[in-house]
């Protein structure tokens, strides 16, 4: 994957990207919820019914939002930015919050600029601790600062207040997500209404997995749900789309050829897995409750708007993948992804429950922006060129300036020549609203590390969704020809036409 040479900024004076904040107009307070690794098929009314009824049902579903690289560190860092991980510089979890180009340069401050109140609860960036002093430090842009350290604990774990720490045993109210959500109600209730909005992040560590620990309860290791929602969805098996544990992989990547079928064991695990994620969802799901009866009760909630969207999708047994997230498929990139605007936010027009044009998580930073009248420039007066479109003319009903074959980039690096994960280095691809094609360098010898080779994958989506006929050399020449030539322009692609100046002499963004 090829690298910008420097980060992707320019002068503010060189672009007009942004209509500066105008004096005395009540813009909306703004909430961003981000789940972890929550798929798209676990967000249903049975699973989440308050986000299902108060976002989706109050709001605009988008069916078809992809994150750009379907992994925790990279995909939060494009919500940052606005940016493909070409351009960030986060193309893998170990890469983490420290390879993050310009850091003093992301969302929160060009929000805290512009006036609002800033606050996280959560989850940060991976990487983060490891790259700051002290590791409670605050982050660039945040004037409220709540957030969990470590790796994902759902008890016994640590979180930075402000810069100071707070301790969590094993109690029932120590359970991450009701801290998480607790103080993001708080949040609420004492930052709204004030004269400056509010911008509240709240990424929570549900449904993701503990990281090497076993803390309480029977899906300790795993998934661990709120000690009232253990129960939830005992019994419900795996689902098994066609792609489960695939029957013939010869025309897959060799990183997937390699994989024996699941055996009826594995599956055992993986079901307790995936109907205990089920079951940590709903803690998550009231928070989304309490977050809007908050709101409304502080007469804000038709000042608001609030965003919900996973980090990632992930993986339980499709195409022989029993667990992960960072390959291309569909349960990988595909995520859950509502919007509540309230109607003065959209231009009076009529609510659109579905959207169905190509959208991502690189779209968020540029849809706040609008909405906040903010621009995404520093301080010392030095903006990021982003590589999103704001989704406020499609949630206006004016979707003739969006274009409804936009090829959105999915792209992985792990960073390093001589490493490599699960037999995969590096991909770039380029996914449109009816085909994917992606362009592998994998591991010709996983124990040697990265002494790549290149594979291929083509899709067609319309006619294969759940992409069990690769057709690479297979006779869809034309369509392959296409996307190869779109992926060659679209691969290290900076900025959007009309919008902002060139960035060198690459191509610009869909």
């Amino acid at each position: 994957m090829r690298r910008a040479a420097a980060p992707l900024i320019v002068i503010c004076a060189a672009i007009t990207l942004w209509a500066a904040p105008a004096h005395g107009a009540k813009r909306p307070n703004i909430v961003l919820i981000t789940t972890d690794d929550q798929t798209l098929a676990s967000a249903r009314p049975d699973t989440m019914p308050n986000t299902t009824r108060l976002l989706a049902g109050k709001g605009t579903t988008f069916t078809n939002a992809i994150v750009t690289t379907p992994l925790c560190c990279p995909s939060r860092a494009s919500m940052l930015t606005g940016q493909y991980a070409h351009n960030h510089g986060v193309t893998s979890n170990r890469l983490g919050y420290g390879g993050l180009e310009d850091k003093t340069n992301t969302l929160p401050v060009w929000l805290d600029r512009a006036g609002y109140v800033t606050a996280h609860v959560g989850k940060y960036l991976n990487g983060y601790e490891a790259a700051v002093e002290p590791d409670t430090a605050v982050a660039p842009g945040w004037r409220l600062w709540y957030t969990t350290m470590g790796s994902t604990r759902y008890y016994n774990y640590q979180v930075s207040a402000n810069g100071r720490i707070q301790r969590f045993g094993q109690h029932d109210n120590d359970y991450v997500t009701r801290v998480i959500n607790k103080k993001a109600k708080t949040l609420v209730r004492r930052m709204v209404p004030r004269r400056s909005p509010l911008y509240l992040q709240v990424d929570e560590r549900a449904p993701h997995t503990e990281t090497g620990i076993e803390t309480r309860g029977g899906c300790g290791g795993r998934t661990v749900p709120d000690p009232d929602d253990k129960q939830l969805f005992k019994g419900e098996p795996l689902p098994h789309p066609p792609s489960f544990n695939e029957a013939d992989v010869s025309d897959k990547p060799s990183f997937v050829q390699t994989r024996v079928p699941i055996d009826l064991n594995r599956v055992k695990k993986m079901t307790k897995r995936y109907t205990c994620g089920l079951a940590a969802l709903r803690a998550v799901d009231r928070g989304v409750e309490g977050i809007v009866k908050t709101l409304k009760k502080a007469g804000e909630l038709d000042k608001t708007v609030i965003a919900f969207i996973s980090d990632n999708g992930y993986f339980n047994g499709e195409h022989r993948i029993p667990v992960g997230k960072i390959y291309p498929y569909e349960e990988g990139i595909r995520v859950p992804m509502f919007m509540r605007v309230p109607e003065q936010y959209r231009g009076g027009g009529a609510r659109i429950p579905e959207i169905s044009q190509p959208v991502a998580n690189i779209d968020l930073a540029p849809t706040f922006l609008e909405l906040a009248r903010a621009r995404p420039c520093s301080g010392d007066g030095v903006c990021r060129t982003m590589d999103g479109r704001s989704l406020v003319g499609l949630l206006s009903g004016d979707a003739g300036s969006f274009p409804g074959d936009r090829g959105l980039v999915t792209e992985y690096s792990v960073g390093n020549n001589s490493a490599q994960e699960d037999g995969l280095c590096s991909y770039s691809g380029v996914r449109v609203p009816s085909a994917i094609y992606v362009e592998y360098t994998v591991a010709s010898d996983p124990a040697n590390g990265c002494d790549p080779s290149p594979e291929r994958e083509l899709y067609d989506l319309s006619t294969d969704p759940f992409q069990l006929n690769n057709l690479d050399g297979g006779g869809a020449g034309g369509l392959e020809a296409d996307l190869s030539q779109r992926l060659d322009s679209l691969r290290d692609c900076a900025g959007i036409a009309g919008r902002d100046a060139p960035v060198e002499d690459r191509s610009f963004c869909d």
